[in-house]
């Protein structure tokens, strides 16, 4: 899927990969994260992502007015969630209007676990 835009120099198109890429750099950049889960449809099993997959734990969404990130979590023992997912939510929402000049509606944190 691709969001689309047009200035005064013509039509741009963004992937979703693309904006899944930014958002997923900019969410491991955040303290108190460790990494990007993906839970398995078929198994129910939630695996955490190594580096050169982090895209898999973000869903895009584009609408009409906006795009709506979901991001999937798995954050340090010890921090505060709220904090920590809001900082997230800051940060990527931050990156991806900055990067792509697409307008981020909603950034949804789903918390799928916690590490020692």
């Amino acid at each position: 899927m691709t969001t689309n835009f047009r200035n005064e120099y013509g039509e741009v198109r963004v992937s979703d990969g693309v904006i899944a890429d930014i958002a997923s750099q900019s969410a491991m950049s955040s303290y108190g994260i460790v990494g990007l889960a993906f839970r398995n449809a078929t198994e129910g099993i939630l695996t955490l992502l190594k580096m050169d997959n982090l895209s898999k734990g973000v869903r895009i969404e584009t609408t009409g007015t906006g795009i709506i990130i979901h991001l999937d979590v798995v954050l340090e023992y010890g921090v505060r969630i709220a904090v920590v997912t809001q900082n997230i939510i800051d940060t990527v929402k931050y990156n991806v209007e900055t990067l792509t000049g697409l307008k981020v509606r909603h950034i949804n944190v789903y918390v799928q676990g916690i590490r020692i």
